[in-house]
């Protein structure tokens, strides 16, 4: 089974590409928009926080990923965790439980990424400039650091994802050598 982690910026294109991959039979799996979208009441009260740019408790990120991984159809080829590791705790957990067996990490200049995101049509409480500025410093100070981990105890890919989307999906599927 393909389990690929999909690690980057905000803005940098992670569920994108996770979005082109499902022709390769691979799910998404991304515990922001699962927040966004969930009527559980347990998952509804820690929307606010991800609105205001802040990181999930752990245990709630295990809890919504054991879940989704555990609905995969039969049929699943494997999935992509989009966003899903922002933490060490994070990025122990999914090395302990072995839900990762890639990691694409996603780099851009945060110039590139907050056009990106100011230019999104999805209508995201999290999309304006004052709750950019809080994601992009939970990132340099959380998510950063855990790339070193990954990178030492995974396959890593690093991709520019300065290019449109179709030019970063074609280095994406080259790098993961889809066929």
């Amino acid at each position: 089974m393909i389990k690929l982690l999909f690690i980057g910026a905000p803005g940098s294109g992670k569920g994108t590409q996770a979005k082109f991959l499902k022709k390769y039979n691979l799910y998404q799996i991304s515990p922001g928009e699962i927040i966004r979208k969930s009527k559980d009441k347990r998952v509804i009260k820690y929307r606010k926080e991800s609105e205001k740019g802040e990181f999930l408790p752990n245990r709630l990120i295990f809890e919504i990923l054991k879940k989704e991984i555990n609905k995969l159809p039969k049929k699943a080829n494997g999935y992509i965790l989009d966003g899903a590791v922002r933490t060490i705790e994070q990025a122990e957990y999914v090395k302990k439980y072995n839900l990762v067996n890639e990691v694409v990490f996603y780099k851009i200049k945060k110039k590139t990424a907050i056009k990106r995101i100011l230019s999104r049509k999805d209508g995201r409480n999290d999309d304006n400039p004052k709750i950019i500025k809080k994601r992009f410093f939970e990132y340099k100070n959380k998510t950063k650091p855990v790339l070193k981990f990954l990178r030492k105890n995974f396959p890593f890919y690093k991709i520019s994802a300065e290019g449109t989307p179709k030019e970063i999906n074609k280095e994406t599927i080259k790098r993961l050598k889809l066929k």
